[in-house]
């Protein structure tokens, strides 16, 4: 990857959401931009009008501003991997911007998209991409924060929204511009993987499963790791009877690019560590995660700090890796065990991860120091 032109592709992709943004918008007839939605709660689903997407995309922008503005100051900025925040976030932005018109949220999201950008163009090369550049980031790069709230999730939440509104080609339109916008990008193949994907996951959904089994042999060469997703995704439940589904699963060339994945059960694993020679477990979550709640006698090794602390892992030893498993076969638990496979380790990675171990009542600590 050509580091000197990331920026450029990141300052395109963002450019390339608020311009979809615009055209949804400009398809909306009176109603829609009038119309008024209903909240999600802890038990609901509501439904929001295009004013609450519209509000929802311009909050996270502005916390993104916020949050790089804090970066550069030299603080720690906030942190919203905890879906309980993300939630309350959500429902606060709903409340506040609910009894705004259309017109004063669009010119608000003119006035937030804009501050992001100059805020991102203000970034350096080495900020945005080098993973080791702010400690707090654990080994992940700051662009994935970046992308996250200005491409991946506003471009989401347009296609939902205008599914929502009956505006099924404008959805399907979008999500083959998202593809293409990505792939002149200059994003690792496991992003272009991702988007074609999700993309998949929209055709087989909405009655175009021609389309989803035509795609999804590109997706899986690209993400391998998505292989093990496609098999549970309710996505594709559709399509699981399809001969040409069937087909893809069992491909011995994309079986070849699958990593392996060895799980051990939670109680298999409480049943170890009483044993003669105990496993070294591996929480790879980010720390505040770890702080939370963590298996008894874990360490914290965040997966992106992963390979620059491999001192610390002794060889002798057996291994298990484990995070909270949200994507069986594209965990952070099973991406971390393939990368100690492949130095050599006896690894596995705990099925089901920490909810799992929860779940059953094994010993957990929190915020363990290490």
């Amino acid at each position: 990857m050509n580091n000197t032109s990331m920026k450029a592709h990141i300052l395109a992709l963002l450019h390339f959401t608020r311009q979809q943004e615009l055209h949804l918008i400009a398809n909306l007839s009176d109603a829609e931009r009038n119309a008024t939605g209903t909240p999600n709660t802890e038990t609901t689903k509501g439904v929001w009008a295009a004013k609450d997407f519209l509000a929802n995309m311009l909050h996270w922008k502005e916390l993104q501003t916020q949050k790089l503005v804090t970066v550069q100051r030299g603080e720690v900025p906030p942190d919203w991997t905890d879906i309980k925040v993300v939630h309350q976030i959500n429902v606060e932005t709903f409340t506040r911007y609910r009894t705004s018109t259309f017109q004063a949220i669009e010119e608000e999201a003119e006035h937030a998209f804009n501050a992001f950008i100059t805020q991102v163009e203000r970034m350096s090369e080495e900020e945005l991409n080098d993973p080791h550049y702010y400690a707090w980031l654990e080994g992940t790069r700051l662009r994935n924060e970046v992308l996250n709230y200005g491409f991946w999730y506003p471009c989401n939440q347009l296609t939902i929204c205008a599914f929502q509104l009956g505006k099924k080609q404008l959805a399907f339109q979008l999500q083959e511009a998202l593809v293409q916008a990505v792939r002149q990008s200059t994003l690792p193949n496991e992003g272009v993987g991702v988007a074609i994907y999700n993309m998949v996951c929209f055709y087989a959904t909405n009655g175009e499963p021609e389309k989803a089994l035509q795609y999804l042999p590109e997706a899986l060469r690209l993400r391998p790791t998505l292989f093990e997703v496609s098999k549970r995704d309710s996505d594709l439940g559709g399509l699981r009877a399809n001969p040409a589904f069937q087909a893809i699963l069992t491909d011995p060339a994309l079986l070849a690019l699958v990593p392996l994945s060895e799980l051990v059960k939670p109680h298999d694993l409480h049943t170890s560590l009483r044993g003669e020679v105990p496993p070294l477990v591996i929480d790879v979550r980010g720390s505040a995660e770890y702080a939370a709640g963590h298996v008894e006698g874990a360490v914290n090794i965040p997966l992106g700090n992963l390979e620059s602390q491999l001192s610390q892992i002794p060889r002798e030893r057996p291994v298990v890796t484990y995070c909270n498993m949200h994507h069986q076969g594209a965990s952070r638990g099973e991406l971390a065990a393939t990368k100690l496979r492949e130095q050599g380790y006896q690894v596995r990675t705990l099925d089901g991860g920490y909810p799992a171990w929860k779940e059953q009542s094994f010993p957990v600590e929190v915020a363990l120091q290490v």
